[in-house]
């Protein structure tokens, strides 16, 4: 990922958990809503939201965090 130091890369993966566990709490109070989809289509939407999110988005998280880490001086 070409993180600048590995003490930016674990404190940039820290954060990014952080603001996930923060950023999923209202999610999961929330709750999420009964509509009526075939199993096929729902499974499709499942994996191209969280499957695709979940690879991806950690990925260029923690890549923009340790930006702002490094930019910072905080590492």
């Amino acid at each position: 990922m070409g993180l600048s130091t590995p003490q930016s890369a674990i404190l940039s993966a820290i954060v990014f958990n952080a603001l996930i566990i923060i950023a999923l709490i209202p999610l999961a109070l929330k709750g999420v809503t009964y509509r009526a989809v075939g199993a096929a289509a729902l499974l499709r939407r499942n994996l191209l939201i969280y499957g695709l999110g979940g690879i991806a988005l950690p990925f260029i998280g923690i890549k923009v965090i340790d930006l702002a880490v490094t930019a910072l001086h905080l590492a």
